[in-house]
C-alpha cells in the first residue's frame, strides 16, 4: 500500500456459470488490480495450482456477457488474502480435490478476519453464498453491478439470468439496467 491510498479488496460474484445462463456462478477476489480466481482445473494434471491471476480490467472485459456483481470489503484484509493465496498456491491447492471458486474465496477471506467472524456461508459454498455472506457479516463498504454485454446474449439466456438475478440478488437487480 502506497502513501494514504489503500488497496481495495473486492469479492466478484459472476452470476451463472455460462452465457446462457447456466449454473450457479463464479467467485474470485480482487486486490488493488489483480484478480485471483480458482478455476483452473488443468492444473490437477500438471502440477500447478487452480489459481489464476488476471488484470482486473481485462477480467471485466472478458465477462461482459454475463452479469459481475462487485463488493468491496475492508481493505484491511488485502495482505492476508494474498498470503493466504499464496499459501494455497505453494501447497499446490487443485481446482476440485482442494474445493472450488467460492470456497477458496470463502477460505481467504475468512483467513484475513479475526478469529471472532466466520466467513463461511452455510450449506454449499455457491457463488450465491459468498456474495450473500459479505452482506451478512457487514463487510461490504459498496458494491458496483456490470453487465454490459447483455444485449449480445440469445433472449432465453437473458431472461435465465434476469430470472435468477431477481430470485437471488435483488439489491443489484433493482440497481441495475437490466434490459435488453
Amino acid at each position: 500500500m502506497e502513501g494514504d491510498m489503500q488497496v481495495k479488496v473486492k469479492i466478484l460474484t459472476l452470476v451463472s456459470n455460462t452465457v446462457a445462463g447456466e449454473g450457479p456462478g463464479h467467485s474470485a477476489v480482487a486486490v488493488g488490480k489483480t484478480i485471483y480466481t480458482f478455476e483452473d482445473a488443468a492444473g490437477w494434471f500438471n502440477s500447478r495450482s487452480g489459481w489464476k491471476t488476471v488484470d482486473y480490467n481485462d477480467y471485466l472485459a472478458e465477462n461482459v456477457r454475463r452479469p459481475v456483481l462487485v463488493q468491496t470489503v475492508p481493505a484491511a484484509v488485502a495482505n492476508y488474502v494474498i498470503e493466504y493465496i499464496a499459501r494455497s498456491i505453494a501447497n499446490d491447492d487443485d481446482y476440485g480435490g482442494s474445493g472450488v471458486c467460492s470456497q477458496q474465496v470463502s477460505r481467504a477471506v475468512n483467513y484475513s478476519l479475526p478469529q471472532n467472524i466466520n466467513f463461511d456461508p452455510k450449506g454449499f459454498d455457491t457463488p450465491f453464498g459468498v456474495y450473500q455472506c459479505a452482506r451478512r457479516l457487514s463487510l461490504v463498504s459498496g458494491e458496483e453491478y456490470f453487465w454490459p454485454g447483455r444485449s449480445s446474449i440469445n433472449v432465453l439466456a437473458w431472461a435465465r439470468i434476469v430470472n435468477k438475478l431477481r430470485a437471488d440478488y435483488p439489491v443489484a437487480f433493482r440497481s441495475m439496467d437490466v434490459s435488453i
